[in-house]
């Protein structure tokens, strides 16, 4: 059984952020292989919302390193998956703010 995916709008914004910039430096190719990789994790995640550990800094969220450049910051509650934010990984994890 696989639980339902849904973005907060955060999430989905840099979600987006974060293809348009591989769009614009890397190209449509590059940017359809990273959009594809970010699904996959995503769908073991619904598959399996416990797969992750939780953040150290924050503890209601699970923090998932999908690159050596984006963590998926995400939550689960008993009937779906939040996605809560998609982070590089060298900006502050203070800034989060979630």
């Amino acid at each position: 059984m696989s639980y339902q995916v849904r973005y907060s709008t955060r999430a989905y914004a840099e979600y987006e952020e974060i293809l348009d910039y591989v769009v614009e430096n890397f190209g449509l190719e590059v940017a359809a292989k990273v959009d594809l990789h970010f699904e996959e994790v995503i769908n073991q995640i619904s598959i399996n919302p416990n797969l992750f550990p939780y953040s150290n800094k924050m503890k209601k969220l699970r923090r998932c390193v999908i690159s050596p450049q984006t963590t998926l910051y995400y939550r689960s509650s008993g009937e779906c998956v939040e996605l809560a934010s998609f982070r590089g990984n060298r900006m502050d994890p203070e800034s989060l703010g979630l």
